[in-house]
């Protein structure tokens, strides 16, 4: 298993990028440049859970831990997501207590949680670590809540507060049109909003983390953000062929 090591979170950026084209080839690609973990979308990506056992096995090319966003706090997908070898989830748009804490029962084995045991799973080496697996998933698997509307904001603190939450991510697109601010992150509010993320994380010993992009990686290093994506799959396919093109029509 590559499990995100989580006495890093609170010392150092841990660096990843997002991936949403559904191929395993990217994945791999991607897995060789030596991220620190990798977020297999499938929100809003291409892919789906019949495409994520390939894309989870070329992850395998370097020590990226695999982090795979869902579309809702889902029991059944949860299981089959983390059966299938993640090292953690991301759950998009939680702006309750209630939704952070159902995450948290979804991802934990009994007695912290209701995720289904089983034994032979890609995450046990089909059965071959079963032991060592049963006893450190509680702990190593990483519960990273979204943070994307003002609700979410303003709960952040008790949302941080429940034991198993590990990360508090915030979806800084969806946060500024939520806000009123469409793709102004350097507006005041949104910059407060983001301050206020990271503030909450802090005050309870958690993690905040950011899809960041050019020209704010900087200050979102300063705002103490330690979860940190830049880019996905796909921009770096449509700006690599970018440059190619304008170098042969020069």
């Amino acid at each position: 298993m590559q499990w995100i090591d989580k006495s890093r979170l609170q010392r150092e950026v841990l660096a990843g990028t997002f991936l949403n084209l559904g191929s395993a080839t990217a994945v791999e690609i991607a897995a060789g440049c030596g991220f620190d973990w990798l977020l297999i979308d499938l929100e809003h990506g291409s892919g789906s859970l019949a495409d994520l056992r390939s894309m989870l096995l070329a992850c395998r090319a370097g020590g990226a831990a695999p982090i795979v966003r869902i579309r809702s706090v889902e029991p059944d997908t949860v299981k089959f997501v983390m059966d299938s070898g993640a090292a953690g989830i991301m759950f998009p748009y939680v702006s309750s207590v209630d939704q952070a804490e159902r995450a948290v029962k979804c991802m934990k084995y009994p007695p912290l949680g209701e995720r289904g045991v089983a034994g032979v799973i890609r995450a046990t080496d089909y059965g071959r670590k079963w032991e060592s697996y049963f006893a450190e998933a509680n702990a190593r698997g990483t519960v990273v809540v979204q943070i994307e509307t003002p609700e979410g904001v303003a709960a952040s603190d008790a949302i941080a507060a429940i034991d198993g939450v590990d990360v508090l991510f915030v979806g800084p697109l969806d946060l500024s049109v939520n806000l009123g601010h469409p793709a102004d992150f350097g507006h005041p509010e949104v910059v407060a909003a983001f301050r206020e993320v990271v503030a909450a994380s802090q005050r309870q010993g958690k993690t905040a983390g950011i899809l960041t992009k050019n020209g704010f990686v900087s200050a979102h290093k300063e705002m103490g953000f330690r979860l940190i994506a830049f880019g996905s799959d796909s921009g770096a396919i449509i700006s690599g062929l970018d440059t190619c093109l304008s170098q042969l029509r020069s």
